[in-house]
């Protein structure tokens, strides 16, 4: 396999720019933590000189489709993706920013962000993979009696995150191994052994980098060109077929899932 090929699959981007943001009719001084539509995770693009301002990247504008966005979004940023794709699912029908800031919480306990759980669902918004739904802050009220109307001002609004057919269907792709039959599978497919060896490793439970480093040097192809232990680790993890999970790193589900297929491709 050529040396140009695996690199080019982790070649970022000149125009990646996670935190690029319009926020041109933000008010910087008046910002609300639970407002949805508040970028408080955001540098504030209009107090930049304007050659340093950056436009979105991962939008259906730029990217040509709500699915090529997303798809980009999610390859530039593999340790969110497992985040990212939950959210999705927790959408798919619908779900208040609550429990999506509960879900985001739990699943991102072992694998801090910087990105609070909102931030995420506003980069998903704007790929096209989420519509928000933004509750009515004032409910109008009749009083008979008095013949008069008055309204009553909701304090705790929820807003509800749908996800779109285009972030269900680029999800189903990923719970397919998309990734997985790219790397592993496409790739890097010259070290099909290796990477069984290291799944099988950790499908006897959660192990250090260390102990895949281990099984990683025990094979003669990994000494020439070197492949150290850490590149197999961050390839598996970009796959997600390993993730980190209290201080070690551990088999997913779909890493159990696509493991058969490295026995193909070794025979």
């Amino acid at each position: 396999m050529p040396e140009e090929e695996l690199r080019s699959v982790f070649d970022e981007d000149d125009d990646f720019d996670p935190l690029a943001v319009d926020d041109s009719v933000i008010d910087q001084e008046d910002m609300d933590d639970d407002n949805p539509y508040d970028t408080v995770d955001y540098p504030t693009m209009r107090e930049m000189p304007e050659h340093m301002q950056r436009a979105a990247v991962f939008t259906p504008a730029t990217q040509g489709s709500a699915e090529a966005a997303i798809r980009k979004m999610f390859d530039y940023n593999p340790q969110r993706r497992p985040v990212l794709t939950a959210i999705v699912e927790l959408c798919r029908d619908g779900a208040p920013t609550s429990a999506v800031v509960a879900k985001v919480d739990e699943l991102q306990k072992d694998n801090y962000s910087v990105y609070a759980p909102v931030t995420l669902c506003r980069m998903l918004e704007r790929a096209g993979a989420l519509t928000l739904e933004e509750p009515a802050l004032a409910q109008v009220h009749e009083d008979v009696a008095e013949g008069v109307e008055y309204l009553t001002i909701d304090e705790a609004p929820d807003p509800v995150w749908t996800a779109t057919a285009a972030g269900l269907a680029v999800c189903a792709d990923y719970a397919d191994g998309a990734t997985f039959k790219r790397l592993v599978l496409g790739a890097d497919a010259a070290y099909s052994a290796v990477y069984a060896a290291v799944l099988d490793l950790l499908a006897t439970g959660p192990k250090t980098k260390d102990d895949i480093a281990d099984v990683v040097d025990s094979f003669p192809i990994v000494k020439n060109p070197r492949r150290f232990g850490g590149h197999f680790i961050d390839v598996l993890e970009r796959a997600d077929a390993i993730a980190w999970h209290d201080h070690a790193w551990c088999i997913t589900d779909l890493g159990h899932a696509m493991r058969p297929a490295l026995d193909v491709k070794e025979a």
